[in-house]
């Protein structure tokens, strides 16, 4: 697909096509089949779909055309330059998308969605995305945006008259202000799960050498991923690979044994595993089960988010591997407790990402999620000064509060924000 917009896109496009009409004379939003030519030699390059959007119905809400070509990257190179060479110039990163917020087809906010769907991995966070790029997220923001003004200006009235009982009461203020912080509170809340199934979580498989933990690894992913070996300390460095767990992205990594190291390279290699171990969301303690736990590993782990693995259940079970009763027992060369673990990663998952469901799920950019604690922040120090403070330092916080509404939708937003959020999109948006 090749997109030209802007004013003359039509006019720069046509002279590379040989139609049975005119390109200006398209009908907007319909697809008509169309010959590629070179505009100096008139040589047929290409037959392809052509479709003409004209102002404001498109993206962009600019005249869009829309090049449908067959799929060499060397033919829509040279389609491209021929534009190019027409007057067009090529798209910044997210430069689609940034012009359909600059001229009203979209709020910053659904205009980050478009980011946050281009760079989901599961289905789960796929959905989280469209909800917030249909205008969920920024519906609410707005409706909360207008409360604030409907009620500062009604403060403005009372500090202006304050004699004669208009605009509003301050105690009811005070109750409106509340409960908008407790709405924002909720959608942060909402965020961070959001985030969980946007970005997933990261899951380090610790413990001390030739436990199971590559032979682990490899039955989770359902392939070899990492070297298996029985000599201890094969695994010299972190090996990672990636699962949908509950609709959530789970990225497990498989680290080094923790033991006291022989010599530099293994341990460099120890250093890295604890320092995955410090990264990670959740452990996966791996304990071979057939000899004598390792203490130094469970007390080491004691204080973080884990899950206790007894690997290579298909052998004799060492009396002491019993005393750790929450333990999953799992075989890597049988498959057994596999389908158990993974059920118990699943309730880890879904505690981090959404206990409730996803119904009322917000996904949102870190930018706004900065912007929503600022936000309550503000809301915060505006119902404490309804109660304690002069009006005019409530009138201040709850300016501070109407701001930050208003940068989630993109209201005076400067350029260096701008250039900020378009830069992380494709140059396809």
């Amino acid at each position: 697909m090749i997109r030209v917009s802007g004013r003359d896109a039509i006019a720069l496009v046509a002279p590379l096509l040989r139609t049975a009409i005119p390109l200006a004379a398209f009908p907007s939003h319909r697809v008509r089949r169309v010959a590629i030519v070179d505009a100096k030699s008139g040589e047929r390059v290409d037959e392809a779909l052509c479709t003409v959007m004209r102002a404001p119905r498109s993206y962009t809400a600019e005249d869009v055309v829309e090049l449908s070509c067959h799929g060499s990257p060397a033919l829509l190179r040279m389609v491209t330059l021929w534009i190019v060479a027409g007057g067009a110039r090529l798209a910044a990163p997210g430069e689609f998308t940034r012009r359909a917020f600059l001229n009203g087809r979209l709020d910053l906010a659904r205009a980050e969605a478009v980011a946050l769907m281009i760079s989901a991995r599961t289905d789960r966070a796929v959905a989280l995305a469209a909800r917030a790029l249909a205008g969920g997220f920024s519906d609410q923001v707005r409706a909360l945006r207008d409360a604030l003004v409907d009620l500062m200006a009604g403060l403005e009235v009372t500090l202006d008259f304050p004699e004669e009982r208009v605009g509003h009461d301050v105690g009811a203020a005070r109750v409106t202000v509340a409960r908008l912080r407790a709405d924002v509170e909720r959608w942060l809340a909402a965020a961070r799960h959001g985030r969980v199934v946007h970005d997933g979580i990261t899951v380090a498989l610790v413990g001390p050498p030739n436990a199971g933990k590559s032979s682990l690894l490899n039955a989770l992913l359902g392939r070899d991923r990492a070297i298996v070996s029985p000599v201890p300390g094969t695994t010299r460095d972190v090996v990672d690979g990636t699962i949908a767990i509950a609709g959530v992205p789970v990225r497990l990594l498989d680290t080094a044994g923790l033991d006291v190291p022989r010599d530099a390279i293994e341990a460099e290699g120890i250093r890295r595993s604890r320092r995955a171990m410090e990264e990670s969301d959740l452990l996966l303690v791996v304990l071979d089960g057939s000899i004598l736990p390792d203490q130094r590993v469970l007390e080491e782990t004691a204080d973080r988010a884990r899950l206790i693995v007894r690997a290579k259940c298909d052998l004799p079970a060492h009396p002491a591997a019993a005393a750790h009763r929450d333990a999953v027992a799992v075989s890597a060369v049988s498959g057994e407790g596999i389908e158990a673990l993974l059920k118990r990663l699943a309730q880890e998952v879904e505690d981090r990402a959404a206990a409730a469901g996803d119904e009322g799920g917000i996904v949102a950019s870190l930018r706004q999620f900065e912007l929503l604690h600022a936000l309550s922040t503000s809301l915060a120090a505006g119902e404490c000064a309804l109660g304690e403070a002069p009006l005019e330092a409530a009138l201040v916080d709850l300016k501070d509060a109407l701001d930050h509404a208003g940068a989630v939708l993109g209201v005076d937003v400067g350029d260096a924000v701008l250039d900020h959020i378009f830069a992380t999109f494709c140059l396809g948006k």
